[in-house]
């Protein structure tokens, strides 16, 4: 009998393992974004920080700051305006391309890289305070 629970216990321990590094593939390299670091045409990038609402801008001008970078890096946020609007002061996982600063549109968000959001994963409500 208490074999039997060996087998048993060995087979779920084995399953939960097998399936547990299968998940755990985490993110390719080449999709990878060293925080502060922007390389011309790159692929997708994955940005974690603080979303924010430039005021006086029209159209709406959103931006994300990835405080794992030192200095934190900031980027001008293309996409979704009303899902972008919902998640203002929240902290999010942000995944897309990035487009270089000098190939920006005209004013102040042409001095910082512009991602495109194609995926947006909500972190927390609160942003993390940069020291």
């Amino acid at each position: 009998m208490e074999s039997r629970w060996r087998s048993l216990i060995g087979g779920i321990a084995w399953t939960t393992m097998t399936g547990l590094s299968a998940a755990q593939t985490g993110i390719p390299k080449d999709t990878q974004l060293n925080p502060g670091h922007v390389t011309a045409g790159a692929g997708s990038f994955i940005v974690i920080g603080c979303i924010s609402r430039e005021e006086q801008s029209t159209p709406p001008l959103f931006v994300i700051v990835d405080s794992r970078a030192k200095p934190p890096a900031r980027y001008r946020l293309e996409g979704d305006v009303d899902l972008l609007r919902l998640h203002v002061g929240h902290t999010v996982e942000i995944g897309g391309p990035i487009t270089p600063a000098a190939a920006a549109r005209d004013g102040a968000s042409a001095r910082v890289p512009t991602l495109t959001v194609q995926s947006l994963t909500y972190i927390s409500r609160a942003c993390v305070k940069l020291q």
